[in-house]
């Protein structure tokens, strides 16, 4: 298929359009703002990958968990493609990317942790499956401590993202046989593989865009403060 896919929820822009079997992956940090270089990173993809955005025959976007700004740059670029393309839009969880970027075989696991702040990560635990098959969600994605998410694990599984990092010394001593994947950029290869698959999970239907919706994993700060605010005025 022709098919493009990008995600922003991290620190990291994942950018990947492939052409029958011919694919360029332009993932790269992302620097001060994901939506500086956005654009042109898709349109320099879909030249590399020998086509034009009118003939792209999918769409794909990482919904999160991750940057609330990072998620809303992502998804409204890829609402806004697909709307306008009348092109079907699939949504993955942005932890599934980078779970199959790891290169784990079937049966071996993969821990996902996006570092949250406030001493919690944005994470997920898969187990991997076969080629062509979607790995398999054993702590679906969240808002977690790491040990509630470390402590689901196999003790030799590998660990990606920028929480992983973080919370280092925490793995080594729940998981003493882990390995850590670095640097932790996701693959747009895999990412391409996933949003296909998913496509043809859902029988290729036409997946209408507006029923793409982020996951945002917790509430913003600013919800916080709202709510709070309410509550003593109530």
């Amino acid at each position: 298929m022709n098919t493009l896919v990008i995600d922003t929820s991290t620190a990291m822009e994942l950018v990947a359009a492939r052409k029958e079997g011919r694919t360029l992956d332009l993932t790269a940090p992302a620097g001060h703002s994901h939506s500086a270089m956005l654009f042109d990173l898709i349109g320099s993809a879909l030249d590399g990958a020998g086509m034009t955005i009118r003939d792209l025959e999918l769409i794909g976007v990482g919904i999160g968990p991750g940057s609330f700004t990072g998620i809303r740059i992502a998804l409204s670029t890829a609402r806004m493609l697909a709307q306008v393309l009348d092109r079907p839009l699939v949504g993955a969880h942005s932890t599934l990317f980078y779970a199959a970027s790891c290169g784990v075989p079937a049966g071996g696991q993969v821990l996902v942790a996006f570092d949250a702040k406030k001493g919690r990560v944005f994470g997920a635990l898969y187990e991997m499956a076969g080629p062509g098959e979607l790995p398999r969600a054993i702590v679906e994605p969240g808002d977690y401590g790491i040990e509630a998410l470390a402590g689901r694990a196999a003790a030799n599984c590998a660990c990606i993202g920028d929480g992983a990092a973080r919370h280092g010394e925490e793995l080594s001593r729940i998981l003493p046989g882990h390995r850590l994947i670095e640097p932790p950029v996701p693959s747009g290869e895999a990412a391409l593989d996933i949003v296909e698959a998913l496509h043809r999970a859902n029988g290729g239907a036409l997946a209408g865009y507006e029923h793409v919706l982020p996951f945002y994993a917790r509430k913003s700060d600013a919800e916080v403060l709202l709510e709070l605010k309410k509550r003593e005025q109530g």
